[in-house]
């Protein structure tokens, strides 16, 4: 019987002084006469462990959260020099600078919902469940159809077919890749070491699927006044 993997959800506590100024800088950055760039909406994901979310395109604007895991998608959906506006999965939006987001595409597995999504063997919805994604579960993105897209769980040995509707990170009509669907022979051979999984949570070994949990995301800006005289990114 598979089992279930799980992810603690996106955390963003932030602190309430912080907040109050944000939104004075944010009407300063909107009344200054300066306006975001417009662009083609785009997904992309975080390319450091750890990812500062500004309330304005600036190191001169106050922190709003910090992203505290490397690979987690975000919405491109404005620009402004060196700086984008993102939108997270919980709808949250704030500036990073450009050299902090990656292209690499990565997705959450519904967000949205409360219910597991299934990583299948192959892309049938009669295929043998190899896992089961608790929202919020971090997967990379190999290829997507627009039906069905090619995931693995970055730092475990699990890979299937997720369908592409309950991906945060994919947009339902886009196609991603293209080649691993031209090479199910080895993709089949690669989800044979799916067999045998340790489950990360009880550090027991058992036939079938992985468990899987993962840390914290994001915070607010505990700790701010320790980044030094010179502010990070």
């Amino acid at each position: 019987m598979p089992v279930t993997m799980s992810a603690f959800g996106l955390r963003i506590v932030p602190v309430i002084l912080l907040c109050l100024w944000g939104a004075a800088s944010t009407d300063a950055f909107a009344g200054s006469g300066h306006s975001a760039e417009p662009m083609p909406l785009r997904f992309a994901s975080l390319k450091r462990d750890k990812v500062n979310v500004r309330v304005g395109p600036g190191t001169q604007y106050p922190i709003r959260w910090i992203y505290q895991r490397k690979g987690l998608p975000v919405e491109i959906i404005a620009a402004f020099g060196n700086w984008r506006r993102i939108r997270g999965s919980d709808s949250a939006e704030g500036w990073v600078h450009a050299a902090l987001l990656s292209a690499r595409r990565t997705a959450l597995a519904a967000p949205w919902s409360t219910v597991s999504v299934d990583l299948r063997s192959r892309p049938s919805g009669r295929a043998a469940v190899a896992a089961r994604l608790q929202p919020r579960v971090l997967v990379r993105v190999k290829s997507c159809d627009r039906l069905w897209c090619i995931v693995d769980v970055p730092g475990h040995d699990v890979e299937g077919y997720v369908r592409q509707e309950k991906l945060w990170g994919v947009y339902p009509d886009e196609l991603i890749g293209g080649s691993a669907w031209r090479s199910k022979r080895a993709w089949h051979s690669n989800l044979a070491r799916t067999r045998m999984a340790t489950s990360v949570q009880s550090g027991s070994t058992f036939p079938g699927p992985m468990a899987l949990s993962y840390p914290k995301e994001a915070s607010g800006p505990k700790g701010h006044s320790t980044f030094g005289s010179h502010p990070m990114l």
